[in-house]
């Protein structure tokens, strides 16, 4: 059970018996709420304690008209002041009484009184990589999808494994592509001499084939997997893109 308002205004002000006071601090030692509650109550008490002396000197005259005339911002403080003096004078005599709702009034004002932290500004947004690796589309490949690669005229490689996501992804690993898509077809596009790309299939896609112009690489039916040349150990096939021309 955590501590309520008066245990914890009882044992910061040392008002608790040996044995539960004892208790108490078995307690705070594996509960961690509980300790940032104490350490806040402390901090407070703290705050208050510094303000409660302010009440020794002598209050500024304030006439009647002063306090009902308005005056712009001048009487908002003065208003202010006039509520916190009144509430610091009242705190002062309450205050010591466990359980009193006072203590809880003079904390709220104690926080009133604190400077608000200065915002940290937030750290600006990383910009958007222009690095050629990280480009790429994901499409669902629906009951059939053709993806059409790029022939470069130094040719290129595609790696293509299989893997449990939904989408059919094709990033680009060397040079820089665009795609574009249709109708149960991707079609990707370079200018480079040569591309690299990685290509991921759902295990569970219907039918998809990997052409470069007028030849096949891949194709995936069900199960059933015909490439150009065969996995790796690792289950990838890396299928050798031929130049522009052969």
């Amino acid at each position: 059970m955590h501590l309520d308002d008066e245990r914890l205004q009882r044992l910061l002000d040392r008002e608790l018996a040996t044995e539960a006071e004892a208790s108490i601090r078995g307690h705070l030692a594996g509960c961690e709420p509980c300790r940032a509650q104490v350490t806040g109550a402390e901090r407070e008490s703290a705050e208050v304690g510094r303000l409660l002396p302010l009440l020794d000197d002598p209050l500024p005259l304030l006439e009647a008209a002063d306090v009902m005339r308005p005056r712009g911002r001048g009487l908002i403080w003065g208003r202010r002041a006039a509520l916190v003096f009144l509430a610091l004078g009242l705190a002062g005599v309450a205050y010591a009484a466990p359980g009193s709702p006072v203590n809880a009034w003079v904390r709220s004002i104690a926080t009133l009184l604190r400077p608000a932290p200065a915002r940290t500004p937030a750290p600006p947004a990383p910009a958007a990589s222009e690095d050629p690796e990280t480009s790429g589309i994901a499409v669902s490949p629906g009951e059939r999808l053709a993806i059409v690669l790029p022939s470069p005229p130094g040719g290129g490689l595609a790696y293509v494994s299989l893997g449990d996501g939904a989408d059919a992804v094709v990033r680009v690993v060397s040079g820089k592509a665009s795609f574009s898509s249709g109708i149960d077809r991707l079609v990707v596009e370079t200018s480079d001499s040569s591309a690299i790309f990685r290509i991921v299939l759902p295990r569970g896609a219907s039918r998809v084939e990997i052409r470069v112009g007028g030849s096949r690489l891949f194709l995936k039916e069900g199960p059933r997997i015909r490439a150009s040349a065969g996995p790796g150990t690792d289950g990838v096939y890396a299928l050798r893109i031929p130049p522009r021309g052969l």
